[in-house]
């Protein structure tokens, strides 16, 4: 997306002159909460343990970087660079107006999966994980989430790689060809044709360029390709479970490093997707440029492997997700349960009955119930 610079010296002049030596930075491993290591730990062991491990190489805050970087989304996100007491320069993105303790709780249910994945041989084998970052709450409308480092948004890939082979294609010309076949009025019949006649020619797979250009090593390529599949598909599933709406192409990244698969932005939860203007119907988000990159297999060979390896670790392990999500889903704090609350039982029961579908609907895809 296109991005403005501002300085904060004129627009948060009190940010710079803040003195915060003592506040360490809030990225992942800061705070992670670490545990005893042993099963039954002793009295003298629980007295010792400190949750939140702060050593010498711990970073604190030493400053701000002069500028930030104003994102055009809807909400005009900032991002802002932090010094660390390390000399480092920690990167983070200051999202207004976005509730963003749904992705903590997120990022929780990620780390739980992690742990689960570490202990089956078979995705063990393989490094199934999801790949997490750091998310601060301020208050119910603000917060600051850790950027991932060397990540390009999906959208942004694709338009630059069209725009290199050059591809004349246009958003504007897009929708006139919708308009031109009725828009939303027509039937969804009709709207596939023009999908899969009018609009898919017009953009031929290219995602496998991006690999190209970034792992140009034979053994780097597919090393990478292996894993931007597996963590596609390990985030397809664990998506599917939860019901992970807003897929769109800035909320799922890519690893130039590495080639990994990174979602963000988890506020569109428990198919909450399906009660948009347009709903949702899809699980997951499987395009075909994402379908073309795993190779002459598609979505068959390793994909399709990765995938029911992933269900086999969910439904193994579903009475502690259902226990881990139910918290999440009677958190009071989701917006079913923030809104117009007058503490009445006829409220009350109105939340529980969400709440109640929510779980029936989690343990049904967790089953393999449709």
């Amino acid at each position: 997306r296109k991005v403005r610079r501002i300085s904060l010296s004129q627009s948060a002049a009190q940010l710079l002159a803040l003195d915060a030596a003592a506040i360490a930075v809030p990225i992942q491993r800061v705070l992670t909460v670490s545990v005893p290591p042993c099963a039954r730990p002793s009295e003298l062991a629980i007295a010792d343990q400190h949750a939140f491990t702060a050593d010498e190489d711990t970073p604190c805050i030493s400053g701000f970087r002069p500028d930030a970087d104003v994102l055009s989304s809807l909400q005009r996100p900032k991002k802002v660079g932090i010094v660390g007491t390390d000399g480092r320069v920690y990167h983070f993105l200051c999202k207004p107006k976005d509730d963003l303790r749904k992705d903590t709780r997120m990022m929780e249910f990620a780390a739980v999966l992690n742990r689960l994945f570490s202990r089956h041989a078979a995705t063990r084998e393989r490094s199934l994980r999801l790949r997490t970052f750091a998310v601060t709450p301020l208050n119910e409308d603000t917060g600051i989430v850790e950027w991932v480092p060397n990540t390009t948004g999906l959208r942004h890939v694709l338009a630059s790689t069209y725009r290199a082979l050059e591809y004349k294609t246009s958003n504007a010309y897009i929708k006139e060809l919708y308009e031109t076949h009725g828009g939303s009025r027509n039937s969804p019949t009709t709207m596939l044709k023009l999908y899969t006649e009018r609009i898919l020619p017009l953009f031929p797979p290219v995602l496998y360029v991006w690999f190209q250009t970034y792992f140009r090593e034979p053994n780097s390529w597919f090393e990478a390709r292996l894993r931007y599949i597996r963590s596609v598909a390990v985030w397809s599933m664990v998506g599917h479970i939860v019901g992970l709406g807003d897929r769109h192409g800035e909320n799922i990244l890519f690893d130039a490093t590495s080639g990994d698969c990174v979602h963000v932005d988890f506020s569109c939860l428990f198919d909450k997707g399906e009660t948009l203007e347009t709903p949702e119907r899809v699980p997951f988000r499987l395009t075909p440029n994402m379908v073309d990159a795993c190779g002459v297999s598609g979505y068959e060979g390793v994909f399709r492997r990765v995938a029911e390896l992933t269900m086999t670790v969910l439904r193994e392990n579903r009475e502690v997700l259902m226990n881990v999500l139910e918290t999440f889903v009677h958190d009071p704090l989701l917006e079913w349960s923030k809104g117009r609350s007058t503490g009445s039982r006829k409220d009350e029961e109105r939340v529980n009955e969400k709440s109640a579908a929510i779980m029936q609907m989690i343990d049904s895809r967790l089953r393999g119930v449709p």
